[in-house]
């Protein structure tokens, strides 16, 4: 195998390989947070390159602030249809819920009694469903101009070698003699 072949692999695998980086990269929403206005609704956008479904990600916190076991609550909803829901106390620990649901508008719903701190964020993944589709497209591009560079080195490489006719060459013009100070110097014969 040619030098230049292993470089053109290794240009697709370091393109398909910058791309798997790129489409598993997440988009972050805080819902709720430390020392912010709390919301007991907030809405949250599911979007996704390919594809009608999005992956997402909800982490919350319940912490009290005085010491006492509030009772607390999440739900996750879409078009009036509950996605999540959990129940519980302050004395719990930070937990993750991940599903996959249509694309669209969801609504955060967050119960908490007054003295509890809510930390919630939201993860999407908006192109990492298009991982397959971009390899694909990638790769193709990749070898289109590998291809597409061997066909002009071939195209450059035949000009290059083509004789030159006598009839495309001009004949030169004698240099134009102009008069002014400078002479030629005086050479003894």
């Amino acid at each position: 195998m040619r030098i230049n072949h292993v470089l053109w692999i290794v240009a697709m695998l370091v393109v398909n390989s910058g791309w798997y980086v790129v489409s598993q990269q997440s988009a972050s929403q805080e819902i709720n947070r430390p020392g912010a206005e709390f919301s007991e609704s907030r809405d949250a956008e599911l979007t996704s390159i390919i594809g009608d479904e999005s992956e997402y990600e909800l982490e919350y916190c319940f912490d009290s602030i005085n010491g006492a076991v509030h009772n607390v609550s999440i739900e996750v909803m879409q078009d009036s249809e509950t996605l999540f829901s959990w129940n519980g106390t302050t004395d719990g620990e930070c937990m993750n819920h991940s599903s996959t649901t249509d694309e669209g508008e969801i609504v955060i719903i967050t119960y908490a009694e007054d003295g509890v701190e809510v930390t919630t964020n939201l993860r999407t993944w908006p192109m990492k469903s298009a991982l397959l589709p971009g390899i694909v497209i990638f790769s193709i591009a990749t070898l289109v101009v590998a291809f597409a560079e061997n066909v002009i080195r071939g195209v450059i490489k035949n000009r290059v070698k083509k004789p030159i006719d006598s009839s495309d060459v001009k004949p030169s013009e004698s240099p134009v003699v102009t008069s002014g100070i400078w002479q030629e110097p005086v050479r003894p014969e």
